[in-house]
This record gives C-alpha cells, structure tokens and sequence, in this order.
C-alpha cells in the first residue's frame, strides 16, 4: 500500500487518461480531486498534519506557479507535476523551483510514473507498508456489528494517520451508506458484476468519508440481492489490501464456507455479542469453527455491556469461550442515534461517550498487535469539556 493518498488537481480524465488506472497499479487511494488549485485552496481544508501526495497538472508555463501555491499550502506534502507540452530546460527548472518533488512529461510511460513514486518515497524518508484488514462480524443478527466497524474504521486513522477503507459486505440492502450519510455512485453490486472486482472499479467505488477514511457500501438504492461469482468476494478483500492501509471489512453473519475463507484472509476477526444465553452459544461455536479450521483466535466484544450480568461478565465469558482478548462496549443508544441522524461517526459528537472510549481502547489494542504506531492526542481541557457535555465541533 502506498503511505500518501493522492489529491489530485487539474487532473480531469479527459487530459490525463492513465492516471487513475496508474494511481490503482501502484495501489495508491484517490482521496480528493479538484478542477484546479483555486478550487483546492478554496475547499473546506485538508488535515495539514496528515501528508497527502498532491498531483498537479502543468498544462502551460504560465500555471507553473500553481505547484508553488500548492506546495506553500501544505508544507511537507510532496508535490508531483505531469507536465503537458514542450519545455526547454529553464521551464522544466521553473517548475521544479515552484515546488515539484517530481516531474513527469504526458503522455507518461507506466514504468515512469511508477518511478516517479517510489523516488518519491525515498525523498520524503517513507516507504510502502503492508496493508492489515480487521473484519468485524456478530455472532448473531442485530448484535451492533455494523456500528462497531463503522467506529472502529473512524478510530484507526485518527490513532495512527494509517488511511482506512471500510467495506461492506453484506448481500442485501447495506446500512453504511445511511449510517454514513453518502450517496456514492457505485457499490458492491457494481464492484460483483460483469466479470468481477478489478482494481479500477474498486478504486471507483470507493466513497470518501474523511481525508483519510473511505467506504466501499452495500446496496442502499434497491432490494435485490447481490450475487457475487464464487471466489469473488475473497478476490475483493485481496484487491482492498491494495487501496489502503487498514481495511475494517463488514461481514455478514453467514457462516458459511465463503464466510470462513473471508475472516481466514483477514488479519484478525473482530466477534460483536450481546449478554444472554443464545449469543454466547453462537460464540462457542463459531471459535471451535475457527480454531477447526486452523484460524486465530477472534477478539471478542459484548455490545450494550452491562456489568450487573453476572453470568456474562468479561471473567466468565472468557472461561465459558478460552478466549484472551475479550473487551466491553457500554451502551450509549442516544449517542448513536446522534451520530447516525447526522451521518457522522460516533467520535466526531462526543469523544466521551462510554463507547467510544471502549471502541478507542479496542482500535488501540488491535493497532498495536499489528505493530503500528499509535499517536493518541493529548488531552485538552476544551476536548475534555467539550466530550463531557456533548458539544460536538471544534
């Protein structure tokens, strides 16, 4: 996976008709795209603190001065240039003094543009990182597993800057795009027809929800069921792998072959539980299942935790399961009504709330087994207050 996601500027597909294709081959997510930098420099800002790789295209010498406003925008971001037309030398050093970490003449070779990358990361002291994909499923239906990836997928990024993808999986009519407010052109139906996922539709259909965090969504515009090919939704997790860092995969509550090929291919598996009786045997049964088929052990998380219920206390449902990693989500139902109404995720409106701290724990723990640095925030007396009553915004 590619460190930087692209923003790309003056970049329409008419005049640059390889560069999304050649962004997709070397696995580098688009997270912005605008007709031109007045645009960009207009536009709601982007986190400064979070390095993008900003793609301008020099169509005349006379906008070799928009890499400059670019790379005075957003300091420590790498500026790369396609360059359209003949220049003489003293043009192509103008360019490159306004900013450009790159320049790449159009029309570019594959094998140039691919250079151009990975010198890029050379420059800027990063390198390509393996993706990690967590997917998260309940042991039952209408267990909370949709919402707990939804806040998961929203936690890793603000913990470790890592870009995140959340996918859902589901063969019906999806939730994300609701739970999310978006309204994304393409979903998985698109990505499971004709002749199966391919990089170039996945990278299409995916939604930006933030600056660094995208969703690929289920059906939301019509009832019919998806019927992906056999083999294709594993092929889809493999293509995911390719779009960010992290990947928070939806899964449904199947349970069959095509469900264990999935969470087999995951790194780790999240189980989402409620406290009584018919979820803890579903539990059982999907970790004999998964420790049968050779498969780590899940980490398990009881929704709506309540620690009166004795019987399914966290001490007990790890003896009754011989599960280690076994956390509580306290319930905050007005929180995410909240956050639902609004289209937004749980933290975004109250970072105090009881589950988001228990999801935040959670997103840690699970950051830190995959080796990835976790950069929590400070705590102000403003964020403090601000979590305590509510007040959402900064």
């Amino acid at each position: 996976m590619y460190p930087l996601p692209a923003v790309l500027v003056n970049c329409p597909a008419p005049a640059v008709p390889e560069l999304r294709a050649a962004l997709a081959e070397n696995s580098v997510a688009v997270a912005a795209e605008y007709p031109s930098t007045d645009d960009l420099l207009a536009a709601p800002p982007l986190r400064t603190e979070a390095r993008q790789l900003f793609i301008v295209r020099v169509g005349s010498l006379n906008e070799a001065d928009q890499v400059g406003r670019v790379d005075a925008a957003f300091p420590g971001s790498p500026v790369l240039a396609l360059v359209e037309g003949d220049y003489d030398a003293t043009a192509l050093f103008r360019v490159s003094r306004s900013g450009a970490a790159q320049l790449i003449p159009l029309p570019f070779t594959r094998a140039d543009f691919g250079s151009a990358l990975d010198r890029l990361l050379i420059q800027f002291g990063m390198q390509k990182t393996p993706c990690r994909v967590i997917a998260v499923g309940g042991v039952a239906e209408g267990c909370g597993a949709t919402t707990a990836a939804l806040n998961l997928a929203a936690e890793v990024p603000a913990l470790s800057g890592v870009p995140c993808v959340l996918a859902e999986l589901t063969r019906g009519l999806g939730r994300l795009a609701g739970l999310l407010n978006l309204n994304p052109q393409f979903t998985t139906a698109d990505v499971f027809g004709g002749t199966g996922p391919n990089l170039v539709t996945v990278q299409s259909a995916l939604t930006r929800v933030d600056d660094r965090l995208s969703a690929l969504v289920g059906p939301y515009r019509s009832l019919a069921t998806v019927q992906p090919k056999p083999g294709a939704v594993p092929q889809l997790v493999r293509l995911l792998r390719q779009t960010a860092g992290f990947v928070v995969l939806d899964v449904p509550a199947t349970f069959d072959a095509e469900y264990f090929e999935v969470v087999g291919a995951a790194d780790r598996l999240v189980l989402v539980a409620r406290q009584d009786v018919p979820c803890v045997q579903a539990a059982k049964l999907l970790v004999e299942g998964l420790r049968e088929r050779g498969l780590p052990d899940p980490v398990l998380l009881l929704n709506a935790f309540d620690p009166s219920r004795e019987l399914f206390s966290l001490a007990r449902t790890r003896e009754r399961l011989g599960l280690r990693d076994v956390y509580p989500v306290h319930p905050d139902p007005a929180g995410a009504r909240a956050a639902a109404n609004v289209g937004k995720p749980m933290r975004e409106l109250n970072s105090a709330s009881p589950a988001v701290r228990d999801l935040h724990r959670v997103a840690v723990e699970l950051l830190r087994d995959a080796g990835v640095p976790v950069h929590e925030a400070r705590p102000t007396v403003w964020n403090w207050v601000r979590g305590k009553f509510g007040l959402g915004g900064v």
